[in-house]
């Protein structure tokens, strides 16, 4: 090969990498351009609103004739509520299956679990929201006992269950060697659902003749809506559970190996290595997972505006209705006027939306870096 063939490849070379640099950074700057540009054009809507008096920008009344009980105060209330219920549903269970993903699932289970639980996070909220507010929100307004023994009984025969591998003899320890502990978990949590259901529907042919919804407003004081923030936690937790474990995982598997060797040669055990040991040093990570699970449910719309019930109320109870920012954007939003009043509200709690995500997503990438320098 020829000098001057050489310098001809060495140019092309360059010539292809200028180019695909000035490629990338025009996309980097195209995208950085459509954000500000959402940002402006909410803004240019908003703006008469914001020199307007609070009661309008808050959308308690209005100068044409806004509906008096549409205020945008429940919708924030709403929206926490309904990310609130959906993290104390997805935190525990996302962070410790990571936890046992990360510190005790063989290798082979691990590459084959994590996928399948990526894979959730594709599924089309609006089929979880269809499926939540046809089927589960009337199931569970059926066994409303069983809801309740749900927690005690899983709980229960997954200790016994557990207590009695412990102390079985050594054939059966051969049988279902430590890391398999998965396959005896399912079948004692579905046990656990299927006693918690049987002893629910017996309790309420028993005791409550008058159905439980008059129970529920004699002996609690409480009214019982069909769709309620338990059943949004519980589908909106399954649709932010996915993003909560993998990045979990993550920071737990990056923790370095030399944390749990000098842990476990001082004679501590693996769960008490990765109780005390792994899980506070991968906290920071924990936190960024949690931080972009409230993000996703702050934003979601189709699961709250299905299984909510849309009821304007400030209200923290699990067995009531609620109605966020986003559903009220994609109910109302068609309807109203261009340029009214109404038309405003609701792209002001876009932009609440918006800047409340936004805000939350750069956080928890700012506490991923601060993860990624600490364990480079």
């Amino acid at each position: 090969m020829t000098d001057r063939t050489r310098h001809r490849r060495m140019d092309r070379r360059r010539l292809l990498d200028l180019l695909v640099g000035r490629l990338a950074a025009l996309g980097g700057v195209v995208l950085i351009l459509t954000i500000l540009s959402v940002f402006a054009v909410i803004l240019w809507v908003v703006y008469p609103l914001l020199l307007s008096p609070a009661e309008y920008r808050w959308g308690v009344s209005g100068p044409d004739g806004i509906d008096a009980g549409y205020r945008i105060l429940p919708l924030i209330f709403g929206t926490l509520k309904g990310a609130v219920y959906a993290l104390l549903f997805a935190v525990p269970v996302s962070v410790l299956a990571a936890l046992y993903a990360s510190q005790f699932l063989p290798r082979a289970m691990k590459e084959r679990l994590k996928p399948a639980v990526e894979i959730m996070a594709a599924v089309p909220s609006v089929v979880l929201g269809f499926i939540g507010g046809v089927w589960l929100a009337p199931y569970l307004a059926s066994h409303v006992f069983a809801l309740f023994l749900a927690p005690v009984f899983i709980s229960g025969v997954v200790t016994a269950v557990f207590l009695i591998r412990h102390h079985a003899p050594v054939s059966f320890r051969a049988f279902n060697p430590p890391g398999r502990e998965i396959w005896l978990l399912m079948v004692a949590v579905l046990a656990g659902g299927w006693l918690a259901l049987e002893c629910g529907t017996w309790l309420e042919t028993a005791w409550l003749r008058a159905g439980y919804e008059t129970w529920f407003e004699e002996s609690l004081g409480l009214t019982y809506a069909q769709r309620n923030a338990i059943v949004v936690g519980m589908v909106m937790g399954l649709a932010v559970t996915p993003v909560i474990f993998t990045i979990s995982e993550d920071a737990l598997s990056a923790v370095p190996r030399s944390f749990l060797e000098g842990s476990m040669s001082l004679g501590a055990t693996r769960w008490q290595t990765a109780l005390r040991i792994v899980l506070p040093a991968a906290g920071t990570g924990i936190l960024a997972a949690v931080l972009l699970g409230f993000s996703r449910a702050i934003g979601e719309t189709m699961i709250v505006l299905f299984i909510s019930g849309n009821v304007p109320v400030m209200d923290w109870s699990a067995f009531s209705g609620f109605r966020a920012l986003s559903a009220s954007v994609a109910l109302d939003l068609p309807n109203a006027a261009r340029d009214d009043t109404l038309y405003r509200v609701l792209f002001f709690a876009a932009f609440l939306l918006l800047v409340s995500t936004f805000a939350i997503n750069i956080v928890a990438e700012l506490v991923r870096r601060r993860l990624r320098r600490r364990y480079a």
